[in-house]
């Protein structure tokens, strides 16, 4: 094997694959170099798995809510452990798109190992040489084992095993109450675990509008999981089952069959030896320029590897722009736009931009809508949530929205591509939305700027 390439390419997940099959479209001589599972955290461990098996707790409780849409149904039970053999069929199907061989047909070259910089043009993959003119770094991040008495001797679970399981556990406890660890506890839940969330903060999903995070509790609580919020996790330990001590205002012992660890993640960088590369990094990612490049101009990071936020989408956007770099010969910016969320809880919650609380309240307007009074909503019985959306007061310039409610994060879309396009809200409350769907309560949103904010005015006089 020659070892010496155009782009050399380390990590293939969302943002590395892009990288390398864009280039190799072009007839660029690229590796791709992967030390797991092809597809990355993505396709193996996060959003193909988890969205699988969200999917089928949909269905299961959908079944137990059967009553509230007036249909009878007779005693039943059901079996959960066929929607984990689901949700590996599904990961490896898809998976089966990204692996060496469907690279090769792409012209991609593959090579699987761990790759560590002898020098800033010169990389270390099972025990050969190779170097690249441009390298790029999309090596992922990993989930934090926090420092719990007892727990590195435990078998405990995180989003890399949790999908092993080949059984739905009767008992289940998840620390962390973030998205992850959110998402999953609920699907758990609604096939028929006992679940307990521990979290350390007061609420759930605490990066999140207040009102979305009442919203998701209020779920939680109805749907029958047990939260304990602002409690720490002060002790682990194993015995054919977890006992784990938990500190609030008191001490108190949750037994459980499974213990999920769900409190964030880290760049994938220890093994890179980044220092030989002269490359300048934290543990909280490799510092890049507008452009993606690191402070070694023919070395770029992308992805999670450059720091948070950590979302597939946002890899896969820096992928694209480092791309672009690469093949031309002029240089273009990363994207600047305002990152979309959405935490697949049910109800989704779904925002971008900017948070009320983080605006000056004397220069902005914001505008809520229930999705009490949103006609789809109310035929649907789904009107817990809402649409949110912060502007500046005059203009309607849009800085930032939340929605929650189900297809949350297609409805954000809406919301993001004004953001994008610099169309200020008041320009769509004249979009014809079609009749009857959830997203006419942006519309309704919009059309409060007339009459909230400017008819306010005259009203004030």
């Amino acid at each position: 094997m020659d070892n010496r390439y155009d782009i050399i390419v380390i990590g293939a997940g969302a943002g590395g694959l892009v990288v390398a099959i864009g280039a190799a479209a072009t007839k660029k001589k690229v590796l791709l170099i992967e030390k797991g599972l092809f597809g990355g955290d993505c396709t193996n461990f996060g959003c193909i798995p988890s969205k699988s098996l969200i999917a089928a707790a949909h269905h299961a409780h959908s079944l137990n809510i059967a009553k509230e849409y007036g249909i009878e149904t007779s005693p039943f039970s059901f079996d959960g452990k066929g929607a984990l053999q689901r949700v590996r069929k599904i990961t490896q199907e898809i998976r089966s798109h990204e692996d060496p061989a469907a690279l090769k047909k792409l012209g991609v070259e593959t090579l699987e190992g761990t790759a560590s910089f002898k020098d800033p043009y010169t990389l270390i993959v099972n025990e050969k040489e190779l170097q690249g003119k441009q390298i790029v770094i999309a090596t992922g991040s990993y989930p934090i084992i926090p420092p719990i008495e007892g727990l590195e001797e435990a078998p405990f679970l995180n989003n890399e095993t949790v999908f092993d399981l080949d059984h739905i556990p009767k008992r289940m406890i998840f620390v962390g109450g973030g998205p992850i660890s959110s998402e999953l506890s609920q699907a758990f839940s609604r096939l028929g675990s006992a679940v307990t969330v521990i979290e350390s903060r007061p609420t759930l999903l605490e990066r999140e509008e207040p009102e979305a995070q009442k919203v998701i509790l209020e779920t939680f609580q109805k749907e029958g999981i047990s939260l304990l919020l602002g409690c720490r996790t002060e002790r682990v330990s194993y015995d054919k089952s977890f006992s784990v001590a938990v500190r609030g205002k008191s001490m108190q012992t949750i037994e459980g069959d499974a213990l999920f660890i769900g409190v964030g993640r880290r760049p994938h960088l220890k093994e890179l030896q980044l220092e030989n590369g002269k490359i300048i990094f934290t543990k909280d990612g490799i510092p890049t320029n507008q452009y993606g490049q690191t402070n070694q101009k023919h070395i770029w990071a992308i992805g999670d590897a450059a720091g948070p936020p950590f979302f597939t989408h946002y890899a896969e956007n820096q992928g694209r722009a480092v791309l672009t770099n690469l093949l031309l010969p002029f240089q273009l910016k990363k994207s600047a736009q305002p990152i979309p969320r959405c935490t697949y809880t049910d109800p989704e919650v779904a925002s971008i931009g900017l948070k009320e609380e983080d605006c000056n309240p004397k220069k902005i307007a914001v505008y809520t809508v229930p999705f009490s009074e949103v006609d789809r909503s109310i035929t649907t019985g789904r009107t817990e949530g809402f649409v949110k959306i912060v502007t500046k007061k005059w203009s309607s310039k849009i800085l930032g929205a939340t929605v929650v409610g189900p297809r949350a994060g297609e409805m954000l879309m809406e919301i993001s591509t004004a953001m994008f396009a610099k169309l200020p809200l008041r320009k769509l409350s004249r979009l014809m939305h079609p009749y009857p769907i959830e997203n006419l309560a942006i519309r309704k949103a919009a059309d409060k700027w007339l009459k909230e904010t400017i008819f306010g005015v005259f009203k004030q006089k």
